[in-house]
């Protein structure tokens, strides 16, 4: 029962060779698992804000450049709305103006036609949004809804604001664009004269935002969202002047009263209810990660909110991307650490067979060994049980010799007694017997007592010597049982190192 166990343990245990293979691979193991947990805790979280911060860095330079732009095309407006000729034709009734009058005025605004190749169209207005002039004139203003000038922009601008309208789309020509108002008022005598009005094409600001598609890594791309959440310039075409979550009803009346959009009266809401979230909160974070609509995959998103307008740029990149560098170095610590695995693996177990090749020649000689004394031991009680036999059946006949021997020893004394008893009788009686017979008598007495005195001690002999007989081969058996038994013995702990050897190692 114990030999079962010892081998059904040893057959659960690992062989000593891949024992120390195992060792060698951890010991290898241990240091580089340290450094890809460093690695993942502290180099890639650093590397993802690396490339956190240059997603922030490409939103606020193109911000930057948006911003700066608008700045510049504001600046032209205003600039116009000082031109002498232009105040002088303004304010003059239109009736009363001349020829000379309009023509300087065209030359105005051809200036401001001339500072950027993206302006549409320069208008001037009077006070009552009435247009009075426009360049070129082949041109024509785009009415926004019923009116040339939305109640609401007519009212900002006559209060003295310098603004950049809403977003309006042409379905004719596929072009977006805003218009840059700036009041027109005199200096001496201050008096408002009415507005200016540049209507620029957002090819630029498009292209500012199409360009960022790959900037920040493969997938990424950038759209542009106004104050009401609409998409206002997106590389996805299918995406455009689509909204991130419903409009009010206020504000999706208004932008169906200025026709925005074309003629179509309802905007599509694409939703990004993350990004939406974000936009409303006040406190909201400039980079997060959401799945954007259209995506299957989580995207590194950051936001910034510009100055000159009420508009937000946002920059989306893959998750996958951002954190392509921390990948690639994990792949590659990982595609290190599996080459290390397999070579201590395999120098372990070249190393654990060179170890275990000779215990397990002294192995399999100790087992032939213990063998051997097995069937040493196995013979000897095999002979030990048959000597034994042999002397009990020999000591039962000695015994039955022993006591035939002793009942005639007896028979023997009981005739010497009766002899001498005649030998006595006949003596008393000597007178009545002649000399001869007397004499023949007497020599068979003596001879007779002779014998049985010799024979008597014939068999104290032949006792003695199966006395003697029987202890030697009692001597001689019980040295054959104590060889046996410690043949037995010896082969039992022969075979215990040999089972103890084979835990070691592992066979």
């Amino acid at each position: 029962m114990v030999q079962l166990d010892m081998k059904d343990r040893r057959r659960k245990r690992l062989s000593l060779s891949l024992r120390v293979s195992l060792l060698l691979v951890l010991a290898a193991v241990i240091p580089l698992f340290i450094v890809v947990a460093v690695s993942e805790l502290l180099t890639r979280p650093a590397l993802i804000a690396q490339a956190d911060l240059a997603m922030e860095s490409d939103a606020s330079t193109r911000v930057q450049l948006i911003d700066t732009y608008l700045t510049e095309r504001l600046l032209d407006a205003e600039t116009l709305s000082q031109v002498p000729s232009i105040q002088q034709f303004m304010a003059t009734p239109p009736d009363m103006v001349t020829s000379d009058l309009t023509t300087h005025a065209l030359y105005g605004l051809a200036a401001g036609q001339f500072r950027d190749k993206h302006y549409a169209i320069w208008s001037l207005f009077d006070p009552r949004g009435h247009l009075r002039l426009s360049y070129p004139l082949s041109a024509h203003p785009q009415p926004h809804g019923k009116t040339l000038i939305p109640p609401e922009d007519l009212q900002a601008v006559n209060s003295g604001k310098v603004f950049v309208s809403a977003v309006y789309f042409d379905p004719k020509t596929h072009k977006a664009s805003v218009d840059l108002y700036a009041p027109m008022v005199t200096t001496s005598p201050q008096k408002f004269l009415g507005c200016i009005r540049a209507t620029l094409n957002m090819d630029n600001m498009w292209n500012i935002v199409a360009s960022d598609n790959g900037a920040n890594g493969k997938g990424s791309y950038a759209f542009l969202l106004d104050q009401n959440g609409v998409r206002i310039a997106d590389g996805e075409a299918s995406q455009l002047f689509t909204a991130i979550a419903p409009l009010s009803a206020e504000t999706q009346q208004m932008i169906t009263n200025e026709a925005r959009y074309g003629s179509s009266s309802q905007v599509p809401v694409l939703a990004d209810n993350t990004l939406a979230e974000m936009k409303q909160s006040t406190h909201a974070p400039t980079t997060f990660q959401m799945t954007p609509v259209g995506q299957s995959e989580l995207f590194q998103v950051t936001q910034r909110t510009m100055t000159v307008v009420p508009w937000t740029y946002v920059v989306l990149s893959p998750l996958s991307t951002v954190t392509a560098v921390a990948d690639q170095q994990l792949l590659i610590t990982s595609l290190v650490v599996f080459l290390v695995l397999l070579g201590a693996a395999l120098i372990g177990l070249s190393v654990g067979q060179r170890i275990t090749r000779p215990i397990l020649r002294a192995v399999d000689s100790l087992l032939g060994n213990s063998q051997v004394l097995t069937t040493l031991a196995t013979k000897q009680k095999s002979v030990a049980s048959e000597q034994k036999w042999v002397i009990d059946s020999f000591m039962d006949t000695s015994q039955m010799g022993l006591q035939a021997m002793h009942s005639y020893g007896q028979n023997i004394q009981l005739v010497t007694r009766r002899l001498n008893s005649m030998a006595i009788e006949f003596q008393h009686r000597w007178h009545l017997l002649d000399a001869r017979a007397a004499k023949q008598a007497l020599e068979q007495i003596v001879a007779a007592t002779q014998y049985i005195e010799q024979a008597t001690r014939s068999q104290e002999t032949s006792k003695q010597k199966v006395s003697q007989a029987m202890r030697i081969m009692l001597q001689v058996n019980e040295q054959l049982l104590t060889g046996a038994t410690s043949a037995a013995s010896a082969s039992t702990q022969l075979e215990q190192v040999v089972n103890e050897l084979r835990e070691v190692v592992g066979k």
